[in-house]
């Protein structure tokens, strides 16, 4: 029955445009809490055991949330800094449950069955994406669509950027998890070619920043060989000059040679391959002018209300849109928005729980270890916390670190280099 309520949970977080009838409330608000708390129910032996050996943990986190609360009642935009602090709070259920999930009561099988459930739903989100591409105007896309964005790809989340962002995360996970025998060379190959080619499509500079990063790590910890990143690099850079969007992204935009799918006639038609709209997509390097926009904005925020900052939520809702011109930007880094809404002392606790967590990934299995230095690093030139697939994923990595298991041993395969 546990198993039951982790794939409810999954299944619940892709389910962010889907509103209950008659009121105006996202249904995973209600149904990922309410799921997390079928969890817990079913794990109530194991919570003193839990709670005495993560007691620093769990005060971390408490005194996080607890100050959230604070800085939210005391911002000057208190409706809009509660509604998110409310929104904000399913994580804390949801982090219980998944630390519970991934205790050393659980048996190795089940973890291998969490990992695959998560590389199977990654998987499915790239197959969606790219059938986006492919049919934009389809019924289930319009359903599903969050405010259009271009390229259309990914509407079942937030934005293409954090699309490309956990399908780079997929990849990695997916090579892993090949490495350690838990998947199929088959299933690995399925998943290198739909996350490649639909990290292409995302045109998400920082997924493709991820998969690099990936890569490298996967490299360090002998995950993969010199010759496989070699590989893994010439075709997602062979993907990226093939379609418009991604040569576009990187500029290439007036080239007469690229993208390479202008030779091919039969692709001539379809408006989200070739672009005859001409949708408006600015380059990463005015992108990341604008990111230097929005930190200074975050700055200059924290100058102004030091201690208890804005108000968690109230920075893409009141701030971001004085610089990008419409609401729902965040401040573009981690830090900087923690800062920017919940003062210095909210970054001081919240930095004190990425310690905590820092402790426990050292001696974690790279099943873990990777996902989770990806998750933050992603999150330097982004701010992921309202797309609740990217974070019920990344809190479901969070409570396997801090459990420190070993349950996954390293079956390493001799690799050439």
């Amino acid at each position: 029955m546990i198993n039951i309520f982790f794939l409810l949970i999954l299944f619940s977080s892709v389910l962010g445009r889907i509103k209950f009838p008659g009121i105006n409330i996202g249904i995973h608000y209600l149904l990922i809490p309410a799921f997390s708390f079928g969890i817990i129910s079913l794990s109530l032996k194991s919570i003193p055991e839990v709670v005495n050996k993560h007691k620093i943990i769990l005060i971390s986190i408490s005194l996080m949330y607890m100050w959230m609360w604070i800085s939210s009642l005391m911002s000057r935009f208190p409706t809009i800094a509660i509604s998110y602090s409310i929104k904000y709070s399913t994580y804390f259920i949801l982090f219980l449950a998944f630390l519970l999930l991934t205790f050393k009561s659980i048996k190795t099988p089940s973890l291998t069955f969490y990992y695959r459930c998560i590389l199977y739903l990654l998987q499915i989100i790239a197959i969606l994406g790219f059938l986006e591409v492919l049919l934009p105007n389809h019924w289930i896309f319009k359903l599903l669509k969050f405010p259009s964005f271009y390229p259309e790809i990914g509407s079942i989340m937030q934005n293409p950027n954090q699309f490309g962002v956990i399908i780079a995360i997929g990849l990695c996970l997916s090579l892993i998890l090949e490495k350690q025998n838990k998947i199929s060379k088959i299933e690995l190959y399925v998943s290198e070619l739909i996350f490649i080619i639909s990290l292409a499509f995302s045109a998400s500079g920082n997924g493709w920043l991820i998969f690099i990063i990936g890569t490298f790590l996967l490299l360090i910890y002998k995950i993969i060989s010199f010759r496989k990143m070699i590989y893994l690099t010439s075709f997602l850079l062979l993907c990226i000059v093939t379609v418009p969007v991604s040569t576009q992204r990187i500029g290439l935009a007036n080239s007469k040679i690229f993208p390479l799918i202008n030779v091919f006639n039969a692709f001539s038609e379809n408006s989200n391959l070739v672009n005859p709209n001409k949708k408006p997509l600015i380059t990463i390097i005015k992108t990341g002018f604008s990111r230097v926009e929005i930190w200074q904005a975050a700055i200059n925020e924290t100058i102004k209300r030091p201690l208890t900052g804005i108000g968690i939520g109230v920075f893409p809702e009141q701030i971001g849109v004085k610089v990008w011109g419409q609401k729902g930007y965040h401040a573009h880094n981690i830090f900087l928005n923690v800062l920017a809404e919940q003062g210095i002392p909210g970054l001081l606790l919240f930095t004190n729980f990425l310690v905590k967590i820092t402790f426990k990934v050292k001696y974690s299995n790279p099943l873990v270890t990777v996902p989770i230095i990806l998750f933050l690093a992603s999150q330097m030139l982004d701010f992921f916390a309202e797309d609740y697939i990217f974070t019920t994923i990344e809190f479901y990595f969070i409570a396997a670190a801090i459990n420190s298991r070993r349950d996954f041993v390293m079956q390493l395969k001799p690799e050439i280099i």
